[in-house]
């Protein structure tokens, strides 16, 4: 079957999160997600990348974005602190402190 990814800003999952984080661990642990945010941090081990809503730089919580392949790893090599990225995967936890993971399906 072909997956469906609900579109979202990163923005709006942490402004989620910070209402009422039982709740969103509700929405969107388990599901299939399309977000667009800002690059915060590119692993060096290549592993990860992490997106925030960009606005402000003082962030802590944002969504931690796993490289499934190499693929991935070639296209984040591109890729620069700050750019809007945009990426399709599945949230594989969602805590208060952590903010959310998710492994990377695609990037944009």
């Amino acid at each position: 079957p072909k997956i469906e990814y609900t579109k979202h800003t990163v923005a709006e999952m942490i402004d989620e999160l910070d209402a009422n984080a039982l709740s969103a661990e509700d929405k969107y642990d388990g599901q299939y997600v399309e977000i667009t945010g800002k690059l915060n941090v590119i692993d060096s081990d290549g592993k990860y990348i992490s997106l925030r809503p960009g606005r402000s730089e003082f962030e802590l919580t944002g969504v931690q974005c796993y490289l499934m392949t190499d693929e991935h790893e070639d296209k984040v090599k591109k890729l620069s602190i700050g750019d809007n990225v945009t990426v399709k995967g599945k949230i594989t936890s969602v805590g208060e402190v952590i903010g959310y993971h998710l492994d990377i399906d695609s990037i944009e």
